[in-house]
């Protein structure tokens, strides 16, 4: 039909979106999605059968569906507009023009399905043991604030947790404390600073660098001050992440209650190490 492109239109126009550096085709050469299918279909096992109705979407392709809405801030309303407008996101998805997706009940549904199973806490860990597998080791952790525990080496998070804003962050850090980090050193902001933590750091053996804050009418010892003074240039890596899920991702919780919420600051985190890890193997690559 006059004015519909044909295949060599849509191939040309899929070449010219590579050849101008299509972020998400480098997402999908760095990052294996399958490494998500086994977890995502047990998650999906625990929820209701959709007796009657038609086959369910890929796993995979919803979860994907999910990246596409963290990286981009969608909300379920423009998600399925955009992947039928955006050339780029069909290939991301491995959809065609003519193919079928996921109308805004579906993708809720399947969000609701992850949070009911907490399926956003063994998906980050995968990806995390996916991480370290390919020689991405924690080393050393840093800059623990507003729950996330950043690799010094990598800038990768390894740890995370997300907690109602009224709660006291303090509490947090024995959550973030990574295992399986090969450093000791442990840098976080004064809300984290209490006997309680100082005692649980010592016991595990680890470098507290907590800020301490200045008490009331009383200067810190010079030894403190020039030790708080160094502390913020290691801290900030952590304000870094932050701001690029603010201001590159829009990072927006417009959800209610605790459980939904975390599995969008979830995937904005697993999101930030996606993108990090395609950061770190270009710098890899050679030229």
């Amino acid at each position: 039909m006059a004015g519909q492109p044909g295949f060599f239109d849509l191939s040309d126009r899929y070449e010219a979106l590579s050849a101008a550096g299509d972020p998400l085709e480098r997402l999908s050469a760095v990052v294996d999605f399958e490494l998500f299918r086994a977890l995502l279909v047990a998650a999906l096992r625990r929820g209701p059968r959709n007796k009657g109705r038609r086959p369910p979407f890929d796993p995979v392709l919803m979860f994907k569906i999910l990246v596409l809405q963290a990286l981009y801030s969608l909300s379920d309303e423009a998600t399925e507009f955009q992947i039928k407008d955006r050339l780029s996101f069909q290939p991301f998805l491995g959809v065609g023009l003519e193919g079928t997706v996921p109308d805004v009940t579906t993708v809720w549904l399947f969000r609701e399905r992850l949070v009911k199973a907490k399926a956003i806490d063994r998906l980050f860990a995968r990806f995390d043991a996916a991480l370290k597998d390919r020689g991405y080791l924690a080393i050393p952790m840093f800059g623990y604030n507003n729950h996330i525990g950043i690799d010094q080496t990598h800038g990768l998070i390894r740890t995370w947790d997300a907690s109602a804003a009224k709660a006291h962050d303090g509490a947090r850090l024995p959550d973030l404390i990574s295992k399986e980090n090969t450093a000791s050193g442990v840098w976080a902001d004064t809300a984290y600073r209490s006997k309680k933590n100082e005692a649980f750091l010592a016991r595990g053996m680890f470098t507290s660098n907590i800020h301490q804050k200045r008490l009331p009418r009383r200067a810190l010892p010079e030894r403190i001050a020039r030790a708080n003074a160094r502390r913020p240039k290691v801290r900030a890596a952590v304000e870094h992440v932050f701001a690029g899920q603010k201001h590159r991702m829009g990072l927006v919780v417009r959800t209610i209650g605790i459980a939904r919420a975390r599995i969008k600051i979830g995937m904005a985190n697993l999101i930030y190490n996606f993108q990090r890890l395609v950061w770190l193997e270009s710098r890899a690559a050679p030229a």
